[in-house]
């Protein structure tokens, strides 16, 4: 036989001998990445590997995921109390990673393209106690050459003593090099038996990027048909439909977003259904200043009263707003069986020295105006319930059956429907 041959017979035995350890080693590697990434990406959350055996042709790995004591982990925390108390479980991911002589990437169905590896993990949730509650589905995952992470969480529609769902599909992607990641959802529908809360068809994606300055940039969007709370007492209510879309974008250190946002809340006591209706813009915003800002809000616990919250951040506020900021609100509108009350504002605060950051220099350099109209039926309603509402009456002109005030502020000045009214700012 050629001795060519024969080598090269031996060089691709070793190769299929001795490339899914290699692989198995930067697959190791890769998910450690993904890790390190996801914790700073979200800084509520810890993420331990307790275990990774690493075999030549598949490894098996667990990861814990918990919350951090935070208090902006607090929502998350109370929507995990029906099912597990006031203990805050830890979510818990096995996986089993293939790393073959050469990896096949893909989702559920796979492909051809090689990679580091395919992954397959199955959720559940564990309790300080030791209860258990899987989650349905199953996670696929593959893991690219340069370490990029795709993954998609797929559940049949099915029902156990839980409740029911119908069928999800969640998929995400991520680049490690960039910090760039993208996701896309839909869930049909989901029903828990013993507190009676219901969601159906919510609909979300994002196309997002870190920026310089530790915030995601980009664009995302949510639908959803409707979450209901009835659990049989008088406080049941809903949300839905709701739509929401955002685009935020960081040029020559400023951020730029705008947003849009339209829901209704129903079964309100005494209001019944409220719709909000809202388009509003942020720009010129100091990135460097939001991201003070951001940091420093981080933690603080979410039943803060607004005074311990605003003495917690209130350094940062001020540096937030005097590097400046524009906040539009191109329509704000709130639904009311009665009519709608419709508004457009605006608020501009003008860049100021920030060696000596006090409050009064701050309004001082505020430009704002605002426009209001509201029903006739609304106001009365309003006025009958609070004495105080009179006086904003005053404020407001009669057009048929809607009030109307037009409001403008510069320098110190207020001026409300033409009158000129002079504010003492100290």
């Amino acid at each position: 036989m050629n001795k060519g041959i024969v080598a090269l017979l031996v060089v691709l035995a070793l190769l299929v001998l001795v490339s899914p350890g290699i692989v198995g080693m930067l697959a190791e590697k890769s998910v450690d990445e993904q890790l390190e990434w996801a914790e700073l990406e979200n800084q509520d959350i810890v993420i331990t590997a307790e275990q990774f055996d690493r075999g030549w042709f598949s490894s098996q790995g667990r990861h814990r995921i918990e919350l951090r004591e935070s208090g902006s982990t607090d929502g998350i925390k109370l929507m995990l109390v029906p099912f597990f108390g006031h203990t805050t479980p830890a979510l818990v991911v096995d996986t089993t990673l293939s790393h073959g002589p050469v990896a096949m990437t893909g989702g559920k169905s796979g492909s051809l393209s090689p990679g580091l590896g395919k992954a397959v993990s199955t959720l559940s949730f564990e309790s300080d106690d030791g209860k258990v509650f899987a989650v349905p589905g199953t996670v696929y995952s593959s893991i690219a050459l340069n370490g990029d992470l795709t993954s998609n969480y797929i559940a049949e529609a099915d029902s156990n003593e839980i409740g029911a769902w119908g069928d999800i599909d969640i998929s995400f992607g991520s680049k490690v090099s960039s910090g760039a990641y993208a996701y896309n959802g839909n869930i049909e529908s989901v029903q828990l038996a013993d507190n009676g809360i219901a969601l159906t068809k919510l609909v979300f994606n994002g196309d997002l990027a870190m920026s310089e300055f530790g915030f995601a940039v980009g664009d995302m969007a949510l639908t959803l048909d409707l979450l209901a709370f009835d659990s049989g007492s008088a406080e049941a209510f809903s949300i839905g439909p709701v739509v929401f879309e955002s685009s935020t974008s960081v040029n020559d250190d400023k951020l730029d977003s705008v947003s849009e946002l339209n829901m209704i809340v129903g079964d309100l006591p005494g209001l019944g259904h409220v719709g909000l209706d809202t388009r509003f813009t942020l720009g010129d915003v100091d990135g460097a200043a939001l991201q003070q800002l951001v940091q420093r809000s981080r933690g603080l616990p979410s039943n803060s009263s607004p005074e311990e919250l605003l003495g917690a951040i209130e350094e940062e506020l001020l540096g937030f707003l005097a590097a400046g900021v524009n906040l539009h609100f191109e329509r704000l509108d709130i639904a009311l069986p009665q009519g709608t009350i419709k508004s457009v504002m605006n608020f501009k605060f003008l860049e100021n020295d920030k060696s000596d950051l006090v409050w009064s220099s701050l309004l001082l350099s505020l430009e704002a105006d605002a426009k209001f109209e509201v029903p006739q039926l609304i106001a009365d309603m309003a006025m009958l319930m609070s004495p105080q509402a009179g006086l904003v009456e005053s404020f407001l002109v009669k057009n048929g059956d809607i009030y109307e005030l037009e409001a403008a502020y510069k320098k110190g000045l207020l001026t409300v429907n033409g009158v000129p009214m002079a504010l003492p700012i100290q």
